[in-house]
């Protein structure tokens, strides 16, 4: 075999050898590069978890914050209720039993009801008469300028007997009241008054007042009664001056 045989089968070796390395160094660069590759997939997964869990932490400290807001409006608009005049209307007995039926205007509140406004549907009726029904819705058109806390009116309406007597007056009326309180206008309170609930009341029996009619009228009879007897003594009494002596006078 020739020198250049020798020295082409060398090269040839040569050339074996480093292809040999050159794909064993591939081997490696491709595995370096995949074990690059998922540590570069991990590094993204968790941070795609860890922003999953800040957004999480985000959105409960946004539920906290909602939360509390929430909270804060409750309490000031508790604080501001309990602050603010409560002006309720109602028709009753005068006292419990009482046969008088009036008109009330209250403010249960704790501070000054000021510029108070009441609307009354259907307008007030009443058996008493038109004067008294013109006085009272008179009364209701024109603005409370003032109600202090606990302050109450009170406008008689009608009696019992009256109202329940006449089934053409109504029974049943929508009531709205407006004011303004320390911290300006009151939320409008509007609610309804069912004056059949009195009908089954104590209504016309038990009040100072139909204790008192009924001992005025048994008075009044027994007066008629001691009345009466007396004239008929006193008849009797001057039949018998006017008799001629010794006649028996005879009873009439």
């Amino acid at each position: 075999m020739d020198v250049v045989a020798i020295s082409a089968l060398v090269v040839s070796g040569f050339g074996l050898v480093a292809s040999g390395f050159a794909v064993a160094y591939s081997r490696q660069q491709a595995q370096a590069a995949k074990q690059q590759a998922q540590a570069a997939i991990q590094q993204v997964t968790a941070a795609q978890e860890q922003l999953q869990a800040a957004r999480e932490q985000v959105d409960a400290a946004n539920r906290q914050v909602e939360a509390a807001i929430r909270q804060v409006a409750i309490a000031e608009r508790a604080h501001r209720e309990a602050a603010e005049p409560y002006v309720v209307v109602d028709i009753r007995s005068r006292t419990p039993g009482s046969m008088l039926l009036v008109l009330v205007i209250e403010n249960l509140g704790a501070t000054l009801a000021r510029n108070v406004r009441i609307s009354v549907s259907p307008p007030l009726q009443s058996s008493l008469g038109a004067d008294r029904v013109e006085a009272v819705n008179n009364m209701l058109s024109r603005p409370i300028s003032q109600l202090p806390p606990r302050g109450v009116l009170k406008y008689t309406l009608d009696t019992g007997s009256g109202l329940f007597g006449d089934a053409n007056l109504p029974r049943i009326y929508n009531v709205s009241v407006d004011a303004d309180g320390p911290y300006g206008p009151v939320d409008t309170l509007t609610y309804v008054i069912d004056l059949n609930v009195l009908q089954s009341s104590t209504l016309d029996r038990e009040a100072i007042e139909w204790s008192a009619k009924v001992l005025a009228d048994e008075a009044k009879k027994n007066a008629d009664t001691q009345k009466k007897q007396l004239r008929e003594l006193v008849k009797l009494v001057r039949h018998f001056e006017s008799a001629t002596p010794g006649e028996t006078p005879s009873a009439e």
